[in-house]
């Protein structure tokens, strides 16, 4: 047991977090008030906070090992979470279902199918994973697209999974 120096209360060692310049190894205060801590800082410096948080993104997220551990995070978090998982699933594709116009030619409704070729043929041929992206994003925050022949891109896996839900335009 160990007494946190800011809440005063008596915890166990598993409450506090790691701090090895100090004799046992562990910090002062307990998990919950540092969070409380780190949460009163940014906002405080939530500008300063919020540039150091996308210096790092934009410094480490073509690194492998970032890719790797994000990819194993969210397959953990599917699995944890496989009621969530397939109820966003069936969003995208009710999304995906009304993004569809009606109004679509057997020519378009080809081209769009060719873009899923195309993507399978890329992967195949680079030895890499290609997706088959939408350039405007059927429920971005800002704006929202069609599931159209000339909305549909096919890019790197690692591109599309970099770019996300945004428009970048």
């Amino acid at each position: 047991m160990k007494r946190c120096y800011k809440c005063g209360c008596e915890k166990g060692f598993e409450f506090f977090g790691k701090n090895r310049s100090k004799s046992d190894g562990l910090a002062t205060e307990c998990k919950d008030c540092k969070r409380e801590q780190d949460r009163e800082y940014a906002k405080k410096n939530a500008e300063k906070a919020r540039q150091r948080a996308s210096d790092w993104y934009y410094n480490n997220r073509n690194k492998e090992e970032f890719i790797t551990v994000s990819k194993q995070r969210l397959k953990d978090w599917r699995s944890r979470n496989l009621d969530k998982h397939a109820a966003k699933e069936n969003k995208r594709r009710a999304l995906k279902l009304q993004a569809m116009p009606k109004w679509l030619s057997e020519e378009q409704l080809k081209a769009i199918a060719t873009e899923y070729a195309l993507s399978k043929w890329c992967s195949e041929v680079m030895g890499t994973k290609y997706h088959v992206d939408h350039i405007v994003p059927l429920n971005g925050k800002k704006v929202c697209g069609l599931h159209v022949p000339w909305n549909l891109q096919v890019i790197p896996a690692k591109e599309n999974i970099i770019k996300g839900n945004r428009y970048v335009g």
